[in-house]
């Protein structure tokens, strides 16, 4: 064996070993503000060029309603893309049920389930003015997060915004309170890839931003039905 192989193996058995059973690695410095590195600066002023040259950019073509009406169709295709909704999901039977109503001087509350597609229920309420003569303007309302449970039992996030379903119909509009698919009555999961370790979504064409998009599309359905 030559001195060079030798001085190899030496410096080779010098050099620490990975401990499966060693502590995590923790920044010593605790978390930085933000943009506190230089590469975090890079990264912002990038993103900060890009965003105003597309916000300048974005409508530089549409000067008049033929342009859009031309515009409007690529933009489309390429939002339901973006959503994970390319192709387009068919439009299957919404079974939608009507389990009960709510009645107040000014509007009747219907509580609504749907199946946005088979499988896939979407609780909601729908607030419709008394008295109505002729077709009304209709609302579709998406909640935020603020589910309500009492006793373990999910009454979804649209417990906490019946003020504004109470609102609209009270100024002539029925509207409809959906529930998200985490913060329903039924409850599922949204961040599958963020905090579960669900990376089987990525692979398998999953996205959450593109089953509530979609179940928002089914309730515009079910209000012109």
């Amino acid at each position: 064996m030559n001195t060079r192989a030798v001085c190899l193996l030496a410096v080779a058995f010098a050099l620490p070993t990975h401990n499966a059973s060693a502590a995590p690695y923790r920044n010593p410095y605790g978390k930085l503000p933000a943009n506190a590195t230089p590469g975090d600066r890079m990264f912002a002023d990038y993103f900060r060029a890009e965003t105003r040259l597309l916000a300048e950019r974005s409508l530089a073509d549409i000067r008049t309603l033929e342009d859009w009406s031309r515009h409007k169709i690529t933009a489309r295709q390429q939002l339901f893309e973006m959503l994970g909704l390319d192709p387009v999901p068919p439009r299957t039977d919404l079974k939608a049920t009507i389990t009960g109503t709510l009645d107040h001087p000014e509007f009747t509350v219907e509580k609504l389930h749907y199946q946005s597609r088979p499988g896939l229920y979407v609780t909601a309420n729908v607030y419709v003015p008394k008295n109505l003569s002729a077709p009304a303007p209709a609302i579709l309302y998406v909640c935020g997060h603020a589910n309500v449970k009492i006793n373990g039992v999910s009454y979804g996030s649209k417990a906490s915004y019946q003020h504004w379903g109470a609102w609209f119909a009270r100024n002539g509009y029925v509207c409809v309170v959906i529930d998200t698919v985490q913060l329903g009555e039924i409850e599922g999961i949204h961040h599958g890839t963020s905090r579960e370790g669900l990376w089987w979504w990525n692979s398998r064409g999953y996205s959450s931003a593109a089953a509530e998009a979609w179940n928002c599309i089914r309730a515009l359905d079910y209000l012109q039905s």
